[in-house]
């Protein structure tokens, strides 16, 4: 479900030392899926988790965008867009979306090699770009 792994094993093709990583929602009252909860096992720092999603989503979602918007020690990289649909084939959940509960599961690994800290911001769009939405990752690495 998450893009940015591949963006970073481009950019570096080493791991180094995951210090720490956390993450929130970062999502509006306005937005689609509320009662977002998130979870992830083991907990960090490894390179390899599994991460966990569940929210109540007020409307369905046949399609949409998921976009990655990334800062590297504070420096903006520029931001990425994709398929929501083909990303959400990397868990246990495919579009559409239906209205109510969902929950997905996803696994990711955080190939680093760059130290210092990078935020990774996760919007999920649908395709009137309505957001549904918002995770926002901090990993920091040594």
């Amino acid at each position: 479900m998450f893009k940015f792994i591949s963006f970073f094993t481009l950019l570096t093709g080493v791991l180094s030392k995951v210090d720490s990583m956390t993450f929130r929602s970062c999502g509006l009252s306005t937005d689609l899926a509320q009662n977002i909860v998130l979870g992830i096992s083991p907990d960090l720092p490894q390179t390899d988790y599994m991460f966990y999603l569940n929210a109540d989503l007020s409307k369905q979602v046949d399609n949409g965008t998921s976009r990655y918007d990334i800062t590297y020690n504070f420096i903006p990289l520029s931001p990425t867009t994709n398929d929501l649909c083909i990303e959400l084939n990397n868990s246990n959940i495919t579009c559409p979306l239906n209205v109510g509960h969902i929950s997905s599961e996803s696994k990711g690994s955080i190939p680093t090699g760059l130290t210092g800290t990078t935020v990774i911001k996760n919007q999920w769009f649908d395709g009137s770009n309505a957001r549904i939405l918002c995770i926002q990752f901090t990993i920091k690495t040594s």
